[in-house]
């Protein structure tokens, strides 16, 4: 009977030093080593999403067009994303283009885009390319692609260059 109690005392004790409730929402927001948990894990969730998008991407689909080489005279567009710099840059197919990005949990955030005006024989694609993303804030999903959404529309696909 004895050890009963004071398993039964000493599980109390812990229950009570911890904050425990049975609202975990409020029990987290007032106990500051649960708080400081869900930073540290929000902080390296968001680390190795970085590291999954930062690098070099292939655009293959923007909104329902294909894209290949042979619409661009053997280009593919692409975009790099470095997300540590906040940076991005590609090519549209024709014209070289740079600005902000930054991520928000499954959202990729683009900031305003510059880049060359260079006259090409196909530029409903190149200008597509650049209103897909250019100041948006888009869902992504990353899997075997990169795919980003505006709303519940498929915006973009890329697959990553290899």
């Amino acid at each position: 009977m004895k050890p009963i109690f004071i398993s039964i005392f000493f599980f109390s004790l812990i229950c009570i030093s911890c904050g425990s409730s049975s609202d975990s929402t409020s029990s987290r927001e007032q106990n500051p080593h649960a708080k400081m948990h869900q930073e540290i894990h929000d902080e390296l969730y968001q680390e190795q999403t970085l590291s999954k998008l930062d690098g070099k991407w292939l655009i293959k689909q923007v909104y329902e067009m294909e894209i290949d080489t042979t619409q661009f005279d053997g280009k593919q567009p692409f975009m790099n994303i470095d997300l540590k710099k906040e940076f991005l840059n590609g090519n549209d197919g024709c014209n070289l283009f740079q600005g902000k990005v930054s991520i928000k949990k499954d959202k990729i955030i683009y900031g305003p885009t510059a880049g060359t005006l260079m006259a090409c024989p196909d530029m409903e694609i190149s200008g597509k390319i650049m209103a897909s993303f250019n100041e948006k804030e888009l869902t992504y999903v990353l899997n075997d692609v990169l795919t980003l959404y505006e709303g519940d529309q498929q915006v973009m696909l890329l697959k990553r260059a290899e």
